[in-house]
């Protein structure tokens, strides 16, 4: 059983150490900021685990996408509507993915350089 006296140092390796990477960096950040007023142990609780949580998410969206094997992460900012064909009201619509809550199928088609959502 870990000893409460250690440095935070050490919590900061055994955070580490047991793959909570999430909390080690939040462990970081409360250190950081330096006394302030006492805080509730909840509250650095619901800190850390918010932390571990997110940083999950992140990497198990991270290797999914590498596991796609696709070539560049893009999304729809960075998209110049001016020199693409298609139409952005229904790129943005479709990215909404409201045809899935309706239970509809979406069939992407390619012909000419060019697509066609049916």
């Amino acid at each position: 059983m870990p000893s409460t006296d250690r440095p935070a140092i050490d919590r900061l390796a055994q955070l580490s150490a047991l793959h909570l990477y999430g909390m080690a960096t939040a462990w970081s950040e409360l250190l950081a900021e330096g006394p302030r007023r006492p805080v509730q142990p909840e509250a650095w609780l619901d800190r850390l685990i918010e932390a571990e949580f997110a940083d999950r998410q992140v990497r198990s969206l991270r290797y999914q996408l590498k596991a796609a094997r696709f070539p560049v992460h893009r999304d729809l900012t960075g998209i110049d509507w001016t020199e693409t064909p298609l139409p952005r009201a229904q790129i943005e619509q479709l990215a909404s993915a409201a045809f899935m809550e309706t239970a509809h199928n979406l069939i992407l088609s390619r012909a000419n350089d060019s697509v066609r959502f049916l």
